[in-house]
């Protein structure tokens, strides 16, 4: 007999199995349908480090809600075995499909990319870091939509560490530099592991391999990412770049953030980016810099000792610390004649009133701000009902605050303006579906038979007219569509009128019923009497069209029963 769990879910066989758990496929016999259920394995449940563990994952991944995020339906604990219940998500994981298939085509690899990245912008959002996502963790489904799964060492913002030793987790392959140095996650971490993964789809392969971990780790702390362009020298350098920036070394250099990423990649593609020039890292930028210097720069000839041999010689040496040390006071006093010529030192200079650049450009607002003084250290993004992509929102500090010289500001800028869900309803699929693929939807479409509506008629849809989507969120959505019904009609000629109505109806005919005179039907004798009836009163007599013809329901066309 199947082994049930909670009372409700009946286990099949065993799918999957991990570091400190095991997953099978089973069916919750009250809602009918196939789950998966990642159960703690035996031993575990008793070790207070590892049940906090899996405790921690059910809790991270129960407050997130997300498209391409694995939904969990339950969680508990049944004689000392804990679970979780999970969306069953049939297909293959990323891994393997890589494994299959090699590199995949730059396209498919974006758009995977934008729907994992979405759904590790929406984790970072709930102040969880991920820390462990590779190919591995990723489901892909048959329609191509895919699904962050385990995390099973995800850090939330607010939680302790459960040891030392917590710190230095993930998978050594996507492993972020700084967590190879033991240095706490960030979302910079999970952002580097996006890169190594979106690298892996563009050559089918990880960047580095090694003999041991250590070995690995080693050159992620310090070997750059591979060129995925020398493996593919037709891919544009928009989409290397994204790899470039979101695999660098220090953190700094990488991506904000996962939504600054996303919004990377929908653009990549586009004609004014394919021919962009490749980036350079500022820490890549300064040590070249610096190892250029130290190339033109002559080296200091060898220090000659002298021997100390009389007053007189040290005398000159007194005198030349004297000389040196007036240099340095007169090139002090010129410097501060400067400063105050440039209007940088002095009481009246001491506070700066930030400027308004709403509605310019990241490029001349950074301007603008940088004249006053000030340093831009950050873009956060947001979506707007008008406002176009890359335009200024507002600061932080907000415009006409005084600040003082050289305070940081952050700049808020348009992601792009939300994309409306109109109510499709009624409205043919072959003009809507082109308007939504073009904003970047994913269309699932069901038909059903509806003798009603032409061909092709949507019936249905997922999403509400006026729901609001971000820029940045992963777009998908539902239509049912109605179809033409075409089938072969059966004779039935001497059935009952309304059970000859139903069959019909049945297979998406439109029926009308049509009765003949009852004279027609009356057979008399010889002397003109009522003798039979041809046909049984309330039978068919005949169909139009007739039995045995290939039939295709349209708005226009009806299937005759006559009787009598």
């Amino acid at each position: 007999m199947a082994e049930t769990i909670g009372n409700r879910y009946i286990i099949s066989k065993r799918v999957g199995e991990g570091g400190m758990a095991d997953v099978y496929l089973a069916v919750d016999s009250i809602l009918k349908r196939q789950v998966a259920i990642k159960v703690l394995r035996g031993e575990l449940n008793n070790d207070p480090v590892n049940l906090r563990r899996f405790q921690k994952e059910a809790s991270a991944i129960t407050s997130l809600s997300h498209p391409n995020i694995v939904e969990v339906y339950d969680v508990g604990e049944e004689n000392n075995k804990n679970y979780i219940v999970m969306e069953y998500v049939p297909g293959k994981t990323l891994k393997q499909l890589i494994k299959a298939r090699g590199a995949l085509y730059p396209d498919e690899a974006i758009n995977i990319m934008k729907q994992l990245v979405s759904a590790t912008a929406h984790a970072h959002k709930n102040n969880i870091i991920h820390r462990d996502i590779k190919s591995q963790n990723v489901l892909v489904k048959d329609d191509g939509s895919v699904k962050l799964s385990d995390f099973g060492i995800a850090f939330t913002g607010d939680a302790q560490q459960l040891t030392q030793t917590d710190t230095v987790m993930g998978s050594v392959h996507y492993l972020a530099p700084e967590l190879a140095k033991g240095q706490q996650a960030t979302i910079q971490s999970d952002i580097y592991s996006l890169g190594v993964v979106f690298y892996e789809m563009l050559t089918g392969d990880v960047p580095f391999h090694g003999e041991t971990a250590v070995q690995i780790a080693i050159k992620h702390m310090h070997e750059a990412i591979p060129s995925v362009r020398a493996f593919n020298p037709d891919l544009p350098q928009s989409v290397e770049n994204i790899v470039i920036r979101a695999t660098a070394k220090e953190k700094k250099d990488r991506y904000n953030s996962a939504d600054e990423m996303y919004n990377d990649l929908v653009t990549c593609l586009d004609f004014s980016r394919i021919h962009e020039q490749k980036i350079v890292l500022d820490s890549v930028k300064a040590q070249q810099e610096k190892a250029a210097v130290e190339k033109a720069t002559p080296k200091p000839a060898k220090a000659i000792k002298v021997k100390k041999t009389s007053t007189r010689s040290s005398g000159i040496t007194a005198g030349g610390v004297l000389a040196g040390l007036a240099a340095v006071a007169l090139a002090g006093a010129l410097l501060y004649i400067l400063l105050l010529l440039n209007g940088k030192v002095g009481p009246e200079e001491q506070h700066i009133i930030v400027p308004s650049v709403a509605g310019k450009t990241i490029t001349d607002a950074t301007t603008i701000l940088e004249s006053h003084g000030l340093k831009v250290t950050s873009i956060e993004r947001e979506a707007t009902d008008d406002v176009d992509k890359d335009i200024v929102l507002r600061t932080q500090p907000a415009a006409n605050q005084s600040v003082e010289p050289g305070a940081t500001v952050v700049l808020y800028v348009s992601s792009g303006k939300y994309f409306k869900v109109e109510n499709y309803v009624g409205q043919n699929i072959n003009s809507v579906k082109p308007v939504l693929e073009a904003a970047g939807f994913v269309v699932d479409i069901t038909e059903t038979v509806d003798p009603g509506k032409e061909a092709g008629t949507i019936l249905r849809q997922s999403l509400e007219g006026g729901t609001k989507i971000d820029p940045y969120e992963a777009r998908q959505i539902s239509l049912e569509i109605s179809k033409i019904s075409t089938f072969q009609i059966p004779n039935l000629v001497g059935y009952e009128i309304s059970a000859a109505q139903q069959n019909l109806q049945n297979l998406g005919a439109t029926v009308e019923l049509k009765q003949l005179p009852s004279e027609e039907n009356i057979v008399l004798d010889e002397e003109g009497n009522f003798k039979e009836y041809k046909y049984t009163p309330g039978t068919v007599v005949k169909t139009d069209p007739e039995g045995g013809q290939q039939y295709s329901q349209t708005t226009d066309k009806k299937i005759i029963i006559y009787y009598y």
